[in-house]
């Protein structure tokens, strides 16, 4: 056997695929880092692009689905997906100017 190997059996600790196996035979799970998923992420560039090309455009529709190079509809569809209102928009442009 290996020397990791014997130190951690003599330390009492079995290591497992879910966890570790302490002494006292309690299966300690290891706490999951919270992650974002890709979809999330894609979601949320999404809402900022819009967000931003709607300010641009002062809300014209149609300008800003040209500066996003996506359709008319295409923009309508997205804007209510996401739900995305001029009060959200300027919510979220003094979010991101905090930031800066």
């Amino acid at each position: 056997m290996s020397e990791a190997l014997l130190k951690k059996m003599e330390e009492g600790e079995t290591m497992t695929q879910s966890g570790t196996l302490t002494e006292s035979g309690l299966l300690a799970q290891p706490e999951p880092a919270p992650r974002a998923t890709l979809r999330s992420l894609r979601d949320k560039t999404e809402i900022h692009a819009i967000s931003r090309a709607l300010e641009e455009s002062g809300w014209n529709r149609k300008r800003a689905a040209k500066l996003l190079s996506i359709s008319y509809r295409g923009l309508l569809y997205k804007i209510r997906q996401h739900n995305i209102t001029p009060s959200t928009v300027s919510s979220l442009a003094q979010a991101s100017r905090q930031e800066m």
